[in-house]
């Protein structure tokens, strides 16, 4: 699987062409303070099933991580990674942000036009199975979703982990 984060914006038509950018941007920050270079290989579990992904980015100047606040850059890492998975993955592609209360980052439709909910977490390096299961936990709340996701993506590595979750009974 390959994994272009420069074409965040192509992937996903309503996410607005700054708003990509900037995600791109704070990835190849986070990536490279790993050093990372473009086309790094990343291994993906998705629904536990084992990719291996080439994933490729523009470089960022050397001193853009010197104006960036390191746990953002991270947040925003996974957060560009992310989409770039469920995209290419599932089909996903974002309507909007996600606000406060959603039990989500993402609000996305799948490819018949479904809503999906999709949480996202970034960790530098370390154990990534205690956090997708608090972000499962999250994202089974989502109000009126079809489909749930949760992932999380360790910079360090890098890698990525996404699991497709069903909404939690009443």
């Amino acid at each position: 699987m390959r994994l272009d984060l420069d074409m965040l914006q192509q992937m996903h038509p309503r996410l607005n062409a700054t708003n990509a950018a900037e995600l791109c941007h704070r990835a190849a920050v986070g990536l490279e303070r790993h050093g990372h270079e473009s086309s790094v290989p990343m291994a993906t579990e998705l629904d536990g099933s084992h990719h291996d992904c080439a994933l490729t980015w523009t470089a960022a100047e050397i001193s853009a991580a010197l104006q960036l606040d390191r746990h953002q850059v991270t947040e925003w890492a996974a957060e560009a990674i992310s989409l770039a998975v469920v995209n290419v993955g599932l089909g996903w592609a974002v309507a909007r942000r996600g606000q406060r209360g959603d039990s989500c980052d993402w609000w996305l439709k799948d490819r018949n036009g479904d809503l999906a909910a999709l949480e996202v977490s970034g960790i530098d390096s370390g154990d990534t199975a205690r956090r997708l299961r608090d972000k499962v936990v999250q994202v089974q709340q989502a109000p009126g979703a079809m489909h749930r996701a949760a992932c999380v993506v360790e910079l360090a590595s890098p890698k990525t982990d996404l699991v497709t979750v069903a909404a939690r009974s009443a």
